[in-house]
């Protein structure tokens, strides 16, 4: 029981990690697009084709996983959370992009809002301190990022991702790995 209760967060944590890091490698590119002038459309070939091939693994990835009833709840909860936050992020994203009178650059800000919103949410369903910390943290960095509304906000936005996101769901997979080590030592 504690195998496949481990096996259901590890692979949750897989999939967050990638995310983070697609996330915060597709940030750090579009700023060095925008700092750089470099002449490429990067909605095509940073986003679309990135997020693509993404969803694409994270589809097949879920559907060999979705075997066990224990990896199905946890993934309905985390759905419910993550899917509102992911549609009220397009629903930002497009309000964005298809007003002329808003800073684009306030888009990083946007989304650390929802972020931390849905960390908050998903820290006190399933009472997880570690969740709880990172809402807070994404919370702050939205201040910070609403503050700076120019491009510097798209590569900050990716070290908030690494360092709030990715970072405490690898710390929380070392964990447990170090725990099962030192009582096999015992």
């Amino acid at each position: 029981m504690n195998v496949s209760r481990h096996t259901t967060t590890h692979n949750n944590s897989l999939i967050v990690i990638l995310w983070g890091l697609i996330f915060a490698k597709c940030f750090t590119l579009e700023y060095f697009v925008q700092v750089h002038a470099v002449p490429i459309n990067s909605a095509l070939y940073i986003w679309t084709l990135t997020l693509t091939m993404a969803a694409v693994a994270t589809f097949v990835f879920l559907r060999i996983k979705a075997q066990g009833s224990r990896f199905q709840e946890s993934l309905q909860r985390n759905l419910v959370i993550w899917g509102t936050s992911g549609i009220a992020m397009l629903i930002a994203l497009v309000v964005v992009f298809t007003s002329q009178s808003i800073n684009p650059y306030i888009i990083p800000s946007l989304l650390a809002v929802f972020l931390s919103a849905s960390y908050l949410v998903q820290g006190r369903l399933n009472s997880n301190l570690s969740d709880t910390l990172s809402g807070s943290g994404w919370l702050i960095g939205a201040g910070i990022l609403f503050v700076q509304s120019a491009v510097e906000s798209l590569i900050l936005f990716a070290f908030l991702i690494l360092g709030l996101s990715v970072l405490p769901v690898v710390v929380q997979m070392i964990r447990p790995k170090q725990t099962r080590q030192q009582a096999g030592c015992h």
